[in-house]
């Protein structure tokens, strides 16, 4: 033991457990977990990750949802889709300072083109859902 410690420059307690797993036999996951057969070692085991179906329905679903907002944005003019996306697709907003700046309009009228076009975005959505089957 202390020849190997030395070698892997790990300590010597180390050693003795690795020993003891590697001198371990091999468990079988459909062992029962006891000797009365209930259950096996794999029931134990839980994939709490989404299956495959569902990851591929969700990925769907995602794809039909940006279809339908990318179709429901061309329905806006420039400015609107240009404020809408500055304001609420985002990671960091931009302020109604900084567009009302860039468009040379108060920011009272930035909020209001903002609002209408957000209104706008709903019902083409919704109307476009209907027409697909997607909603009721």
């Amino acid at each position: 033991m202390k020849t190997i410690s030395d070698r892997l420059a790990v300590p010597e307690e180390d050693v003795v457990t690795m020993n003891r797993r590697l001198a371990a036999p091999d468990n079988s996951l459909n062992a029962p977990v006891r000797t009365e057969g209930e259950g096996e070692w794999q029931d134990w085991l839980v994939d709490d990750s989404p299956t495959q179906e569902t990851r591929l329905a969700e990925n769907e679903e995602l794809s039909a949802r940006q279809k339908l907002l990318g179709k429901a944005l061309d329905g806006l003019n420039d400015r609107e889709r240009h404020i809408l996306i500055e304001r609420r697709l985002k990671d960091e907003p931009a302020t109604l300072e900084d567009l009302s700046k860039e468009y040379d309009i108060s920011r009272e009228r930035v909020r209001q083109i903002e609002v209408r076009a957000f209104e706008k975005l709903q019902k083409s959505i919704r109307n476009a859902a209907r027409e697909q089957g997607l909603a009721h």
